[in-house]
């Protein structure tokens, strides 16, 4: 089978994998030709044309793979980890909700091509020099986030034709998160999911083996691989035939996977006949699919993807979700909890087919849940044509991002769309004025419910990096993993302020806030208090004249409060700084009133006191990994993790200062194409919670 639409495998109105495949390979073909050409044209990096990365990199998994793993000899394991459980949400609370009246229950669940612009495709690096690439920052409107992208067995090499993928290529059934994804979603308090394809050219029967005991192997490896990486599940789209007694086997080994692991989270795609195993879409939820949820005492899966026909131009299953919630709440499930209704993005843009906004919106409580498939095409298709490959181009993108999650307006308090929308649907997919944004639909959510609250609005990736207001990196780095806790709202203002992510400076990280106008930014949605008397308030900003933090407190939510804070100085990053009286009462949310035009470069919060500042870390050593080209060299490192450290950063050091190769929250670090001309001495700083910063453990590499 082709791969040449790996990526646009769920149906298009309705028809299934081998007719999308057949219909569209050589238009897909020659766009993906065309689209490569104009990006070389533009001197801008080419997607997907770089073959495999140097260091650390995901893969995909058969069935032997899985058997196989051993922590100690899969390549790059401990790179691969995320160590960050996943935070815990604090409770809806409608009066601090942009819309007050949107029903928290509805979720969002979504499958992201999280490679969008890089030149690795088939292994899917994990941290990177470029600046290019996809990064999600509207964590706030995700539960549930899954990685979409194919990958190829195995560590072996990728081969590249002029940046073609080489026909038959193998892809692996089983695809793990990028962990610096599943990083982002812990922090945030999401679920992070990996992705079983099916079909692909290898033995099905491979993955249902039973032992005599009535255990499967391969589940039981799964469920080592999830526990070791660190993600919470998979999405399964069991999307080819498959015979009566595989299908049998299959939910056997579905409900010995759960029953050993009730954790493991399961979205299955609305796709495979639960008798008799061939592809079907009930486009909607029903009696019949509802089935694959198992029973209370052998759960299958916790959710289902439904198919797109659920309202389609020429009809649809259920337009208005009426039968699908019905049906579950008929077999004894909450239809918000186990039902996605599928909006398809990856052709549709801001005007896909699927409408959720006809069924949902603030006072229109939602039927079912929604889910997204490739939320990031928008920024692939812009990367594809080399427009993500320079900061104004990337200002676009994260504009019409913006647009995407926050609404037309870039604000969720004014979400919805501002005109009618109008058949044919899948053109004029940048007409972002007939959609309404997923701000419109879904409550944001929140993990903000203890101090300390940290942000230097890092969105992991950049093209640059500043620690303490210094550059200390002058070339394109990405890696998800080191981004800061989403804010809130992006961007929920009041009076006459406009508010953008900015590229062009950073106080601590590559991106800053640049804020135009006097008026009123809502920043967190929380819930906290302290077990100090105080919460100590501490900005870093430029070319403001004045800067208030306002308090929403829980219990008086129809009014803020606002604290003056006082101008510190402190050069080019001006500090502003004060502290709130606690009282034990609780803090719904944390607003700033500001007057001028300038940049915001960090807020901090944390209770007044010591600040939590990490002991140096012990342990760190560096690696010669192999040749980086143009005589530059590529280095391993190491250290040993502490409870203390909320991270830690790799720096390089020599005559002419320091240079930042990276951020990380584990204790192993691939620092790719190393130029030791600049030093051979290495520094690993660890930082708090609250972004203190520890003394440097040096080593040197000999």
């Amino acid at each position: 089978m082709t791969e040449i639409n790996r990526r646009t495998f769920l149906t298009v109105g309705g028809v299934g994998l081998a007719t999308l495949l057949v219909g569209n390979a050589s238009t897909a073909a020659n766009a993906a030709t065309g689209r490569a050409a104009a990006a070389s044209a533009k001197g801008a990096p080419v997607p997907a044309s770089g073959g495999t990365p140097p260091g650390p990199y995901t893969f995909g998994w058969t069935a032997d793979d899985l058997l196989d793993f051993d922590p100690a000899s899969t390549p790059w394991g401990r790179h691969l980890q995320c160590l960050i459980p996943r935070a815990k949400r604090i409770a809806p609370f409608a009066a601090t909700q942009a819309h007050p009246d949107l029903d928290p229950a509805v979720q969002l669940s979504t499958l992201t091509i999280d490679d969008a612009g890089s030149i690795y495709e088939g292994h899917n690096q994990a941290i990177g020099l470029e600046a290019q690439v996809y990064t999600q920052r509207y964590w706030a409107y995700i539960d549930i986030w899954g990685t979409w992208h194919g990958q190829v067995d195995g560590p072996a090499p990728i081969e590249m034709v002029d940046g073609e993928r080489v026909p038959g290529r193998p892809y692996g059934v089983i695809d793990i998160p990028n962990p610096g994804w599943t990083e982002a979603a812990h922090k945030n308090g999401a679920l992070s999911i990996g992705g079983w394809f099916w079909p692909r050219p290898v033995d099905f029967d491979a993955f249902l083996v039973q032992r005599a005991d009535g255990s499967f192997p391969v589940a039981d490896k799964l469920i080592e691989i999830r526990k070791y990486f660190g993600f919470d599940g998979l999405f399964i789209n069991q999307e080819a035939t498959v015979t009566t007694a595989q299908i049998t086997k299959f939910k056997d080994f579905l409900r010995y996977l759960k029953r050993t692991d009730p954790d493991f989270y399961l979205q299955g795609y609305d796709s495979a006949d639960f008798d008799r195993g061939f592809v079907t879409y009930e486009n909607r939820l029903s009696e019949n699919n509802l089935r694959w949820l198992g029973t209370p005492d052998a759960p299958m899966y916790d959710s289902i993807f439904m198919n797109y026909w659920w309202q389609a131009t020429t009809g649809g299953a259920d337009r208005d979700l009426t039968k699908s919630a019905a049906s579950a709440r008929e077999a004894g499930y909450d239809p918000r909890v186990v039902g996605f209704a599928g909006v398809e993005h990856q052709k549709g843009g801001f005007r896909p087919e699927e409408d959720f906004g006809s069924v949902a919106g603030p006072g229109k409580p939602a039927p079912t849940s929604v889910a997204l498939f490739v939320d990031s095409q928008i920024w692939l298709d812009g990367s594809w044509r080399g427009e993500t490959s320079s900061p104004e181009g990337r200002s676009t993108y994260r504009d019409l991002e913006q647009r995407f999650w926050s609404g037309p307006t870039g604000n969720p308090v004014t979400s919805g769309r501002l005109e009618p929308r109008t058949p044919p649907y899948r053109t004029d997919t940048l007409n972002y004025r007939q959609w309404d944004g997923i701000a419109h639909w879904i409550t944001e959510r929140s993990p903000y419910g203890s101090l300390p609250i940290v942000t230097d609005f890092n969105v992991g990736v950049g093209s640059s990096f500043h620690l303490d207001g210094v550059q200390v990196r002058t070339g394109g780095w990405d890696n998800m993993g080191c981004a800061d806790r989403a804010l809130t709202w992006q961007y929920w203002t009041e009076g006459d302020l406009s508010v953008t992510l900015d590229e062009s400076t950073s106080f601590g990280s590559a991106h800053c806030l640049r804020l135009r106008g006097d008026g009123v930014v809502h920043l967190f949605k929380t819930d906290l208090t302290a077990a100090a008397a105080a919460m100590a308030v501490s900005l870093r900003a430029q070319q403001l004249t004045s800067v208030e933090i306002g308090i929403t407190w829980k219990d008086a939510p129809g009014a803020i409060d606002w604290r003056p804070l006082e101008n510190a100085g402190g050069g080019t990053w001006t500090e502003w700084r004060g502290e709130v009286d606690l009282n034990a009462r609780r803090i719904a949310r944390i607003s700033l009133r500001t007057a001028g035009d300038g940049r915001l470069g960090r807020v901090s919060l944390r209770e007044a006191g010591k600040p939590l500042r990490p002991a140096t870390p012990s342990g760190f050593g560096v690696k010669d990994a192999g040749d980086g080209g143009d005589g530059r060299r590529h280095l391993a490192f190491e250290w040993t993790v502490r409870e203390d450290a909320a991270g830690y950063d790799v720096l390089q050091v020599g005559a002419a200062g320091a240079t930042w190769h990276g951020r990380v929250h584990r204790g192993a670090f691939f620092a790719e194409s190393v130029d030791l001309s600049a030093g051979r001495a290495f520094h690993l700083v660890a930082f708090g919670a609250d972004a203190h910063r520890s003394a440097p453990a040096r080593t040197t590499l000999k």
